[in-house]
């Protein structure tokens, strides 16, 4: 690949949409405040009442058990501006006001239930050679419901280009579908070397989806992206797209970086489908990241995750079964793996 030098400024994407919503949301912050402020010096009945609301809300944030980074600046900003503060903390900093969403979620990993099963066998091997890493597991198991596999082979690559060109020497052996879901897609070389492979497959007659977060894309690529995509035959969604209204879910962003092959090979790791990830630019000077392929039993996580994502924006999987092929491959390595995601969207 060919390497120059480029600013994001130079690339066609919907930064002038970006900022057009942050304006709106900002104006609508603003008139909120406003007139809470003058409704709270319209009677002293009401200050008093907000008051005493602060107050409770800062004890009740005082004795709740999460992390003091968390706490102690939304205490300090209540405090010092109880009206703005306590509007901005009933807005944005209490997972009650997502509970629509998560309750979606919640219901879309009810119809994934079963699909992930932790086998006693392996984590009574892993009991036996790492007990530390073996509660860790237990934890993971209980609290995410992901499980560790055996049967996966697993490669690290220490430099993202390494682990996109084994992306696409995968992604052209592709048989029956290919899933991927990333923060950032960027419509340039390395994507569009992709993007050639993933047309040719969908004319195959292998079902393509493609995923990606509005926010971790809005610099790289404009609104017509999906419309390109899906004229290549290239299932294409958005995650939590940006909107010119107060959305208390709008901070909430997708940064995964997956993509499963038959759902057998899947690849992860740290980089995203853009130029600067693989060093053809440097906006930010050099990039160093990493990429991990799984191949075997582990890919069965990364397929639920992509899964779970895609359902959320509209649901339209009944039957997962085509996903879950097994083809009996043997591996190479003795070791065991597991593919982590946080499905807490609060």
């Amino acid at each position: 690949m060919k390497m120059r030098t480029e600013q994001k400024t130079a690339v066609k994407n919907s930064i002038g949409r970006l900022v057009f919503v942050a304006l709106s949301v900002l104006l609508q912050v603003i008139w909120i405040c406003v007139q809470a402020m003058k409704l709270n010096r319209y009677s002293t009945w009401i200050s008093v009442a907000t008051s005493v609301l602060t107050l409770v809300v800062v004890i009740l944030l005082y004795g709740r058990r999460t992390n003091a980074a968390f706490k102690m600046p939304w205490i300090i900003l209540i405090l010092a501006f109880p009206v703005l503060g306590l509007g901005m903390y009933l807005l944005f900093g209490r997972k009650e006001a997502t509970q629509l969403v998560r309750e979606r979620f919640e219901r879309i990993d009810q119809s994934l239930d079963g699909l992930l099963i932790q086998d006693k066998a392996v984590r009574i091997k892993l009991q036996q050679t790492d007990r530390m890493a073996a509660n860790e597991a237990e934890y993971i198991w209980n609290y995410a419901k992901y499980p560790i596999y055996q049967n996966t082979d697993v490669v690290f690559y220490k430099e993202a280009s390494e682990g996109i060109e084994a992306q696409k020497q995968a992604l052209n052996q592709a048989k029956h579908f290919i899933f991927m879901e990333y923060h950032a897609i960027e419509d340039k070389q390395s994507f569009g070397e992709l993007k050639e492979i993933l047309a040719r497959k969908a004319k195959e007659g292998v079902e393509v989806r493609l995923f990606y977060d509005d926010i971790g894309s809005i610099g790289f690529i404009n609104t017509d992206f999906i419309q390109r995509m899906e004229a290549e035959g290239i299932q294409c969604r958005v995650f939590n797209r940006l909107m010119p209204v107060l959305n208390v879910f709008m901070n909430n962003r997708d940064h995964r970086k997956i993509t499963v092959i038959d759902g057998k090979i899947g690849f992860t790791g740290g980089y995203n489908l853009a130029d600067e990830y693989f060093n053809i630019t440097h906006p930010y000077g050099y990039w160093k990241d990493t990429g991990v392929r799984l191949e075997g039993d582990a890919v069965r996580s990364l397929t639920v995750m992509f899964l779970e994502m895609w359902n959320a924006i509209k649901g339209t999987d009944t039957d997962y079964t085509p996903y879950f092929l097994q083809d009996g491959a043997q591996p190479h390595e003795a070791g065991l793996a597991g593919s982590v995601a946080d499905r807490d969207v609060g």
